[in-house]
């Protein structure tokens, strides 16, 4: 098999390993499809936060927006058969501590990460995957990709409680597309987007959502989501919300330390939600995507084949660029 590694500082390598075989409740896939995300680029540099707290380490194979085709089953699966299409959750927790237990598993002291903390990604031709933390999908692989980043969008907009609210997303690029359309799904009674970019507010607009107006030119909104880290996207979000309202974050900054008004944040009596991952929301986001409720087609800008890596992760950063994915079958 071939596979990609990270090895931190911009350095990456594509080797060549030993075919695995799956053990007990294991699947072994073949991945199609593997969305690159910010987390992806952050690891690639080695300014992941993950590092820092001593929960990451290189060599990383990266990867965990991935689709697959199941090749063979270890002893134990059901559910699962060759052929069938999959997806899989990228927090892999022990099962039995307190937060795990709670459902809360993406928070366990001792969980994996898929592609990140301790466990291969789908950046490469197979991969050994339980079955336990694997759904079956009838997606083509590129919508298949995108099934862990809608995700964690709809932890987002389900963290906000967005029914019937006035929400803004804050950041129009991939999460934030998917965030909206979640919240457009979920019942909120609005929803606009402010993005810097021109091109990301205009495509935007083709899924049926206006740009957020100047602050000070528009009644504050309930709920903003905050999907981008920067200071700016930052002081955004709380200026357009009211006091009383919500600021749910999920974009990261990639610093230890961010300016923030922590004395506007309580004066106004804002709550502030931070999310992590997508723990507990795939199915409800395999729905929307296969009911084309949540569109992601129209997010992803490019495919390239795993010895191009270099070439798609160059890509994520030029201008105009959404979604990129690195297709492992393709030739």
């Amino acid at each position: 098999m071939r596979a990609i590694e990270f090895h931190g500082q911009e350095r990456l390598e594509l080797v060549e390993r030993p075919d695995p075989t799956p053990g007990e409740g294991q699947l072994l896939i073949t991945p199609t499809a593997v969305g690159i995300c910010g987390t992806d680029i952050e690891i690639f540099e080695g300014s992941l936060a993950y590092f820092r707290m001593g929960l990451a380490e290189f060599p990383i194979v990266p990867g965990h927006e991935w689709t697959g085709t199941v090749v063979d089953v270890g002893r134990g699966v059901t559910g699962f058969a060759p052929g069938d299409r999959v997806v899989g959750e990228v927090a892999i927790g022990c099962g039995v501590c307190e937060r795990c237990r709670a459902g809360r598993h993406h928070l366990c002291a001792r969980r994996t990460e898929t592609g990140i903390v301790h466990m291969d990604g789908a950046m490469a031709s197979l991969m050994v995957f339980p079955a336990a933390f694997a759904h079956r999908v009838e997606l083509e692989p590129r919508a298949g990709a995108l099934v862990e980043p809608t995700s964690v969008a709809l932890h987002a907009v389900r963290r906000g409680r967005v029914a019937g609210q006035r929400v803004q997303i804050v950041g129009a690029g991939p999460i934030g597309l998917l965030a909206a359309q979640c919240a457009r799904a979920e019942g909120a009674a609005s929803v606009v987007i402010s993005d810097t970019r021109e091109d990301r507010l205009a495509l935007a607009g083709t899924l049926g959502f206006d740009p957020a107006p100047p602050a000070g030119e528009h009644d504050l909104i309930d709920i903003a989501i905050l999907c981008a880290g920067g200071p700016a996207a930052i002081a955004a979000a709380f200026e357009a919300v009211r006091p009383g309202g919500t600021v749910v974050a999920l974009g990261l900054s990639g610093k230890p330390t961010i300016p923030f008004d922590f004395d506007g944040m309580v004066v106004r009596d804002i709550d502030l939600v931070g999310v992590l991952g997508s723990v507990g929301y795939w199915p409800d986001a395999i729905r929307l995507i296969t009911s084309g409720a949540v569109e992601t087609e129209p997010v992803v800008t490019a495919t390239f084949g795993l010895e191009h890596a270099r070439d798609a992760l160059e890509q994520l950063v030029k201008p105009g660029t959404l979604k990129v994915l690195v297709c492992p079958t393709m030739s």
